[in-house]
């Protein structure tokens, strides 16, 4: 019985194929697993990568547009200048008028502050550079006042 017991030699061989052949599909199937999620992680890694560098381009673009927009509101700031503008005109051969004539409008809605002002241009004769200082220090004072009242508001 001790022979019946072992298994004949082409049994055996054949078991140790098979067990070969269970262990390299094993194998195979761990490395095909392994290369798939190496692959997935070179491609994540190289998506981020791109997208870094696209971020950096757009933040360089986005620093020389912040530059010439400021350039330009510069120039603009120059180009509408009133000295500049007077000059021009001057050039162009007008002149400030000798004599300002206002129109009244009959039930024109004008606010009390706005109302007193033009009482106050037709009364004056046409001063362009104090009334522009006039006109600036009224602007001056309301925005000293106003900020006043902000810091004495309570918290």
């Amino acid at each position: 019985m001790a022979g019946s017991q072992e298994l004949p030699a082409h049994c055996q061989k054949t078991s140790k194929r098979r067990v070969e052949t269970r262990t390299v599909v094993i194998a195979g199937l761990m490395l095909a697993m392994f290369s798939l999620v190496g692959w997935l992680y070179l491609t994540q890694t190289s998506q981020l990568t791109v997208t870094g560098y696209r971020i950096q381009e757009l933040q360089q673009r986005k620093a020389l547009l912040q530059e010439e927009n400021a350039q330009l509101e510069a120039e603009i700031a120059e180009m509408e200048s009133a000295s500049r503008l007077m000059a021009r005109a001057r050039a162009m051969g007008f002149q400030p008028p000798q004599r300002v004539t206002y129109v009244p409008v009959p039930n024109y809605p004008v606010r009390a502050e706005a109302a007193s002002v033009a009482r106050d241009q037709r009364a004056a004769p046409a001063d362009y550079g104090a009334e522009a200082s006039s006109a600036l220090a009224r602007w001056w004072a309301g925005l000293v006042a106003q900020f006043d009242a902000w810091l004495q508001a309570p918290p």
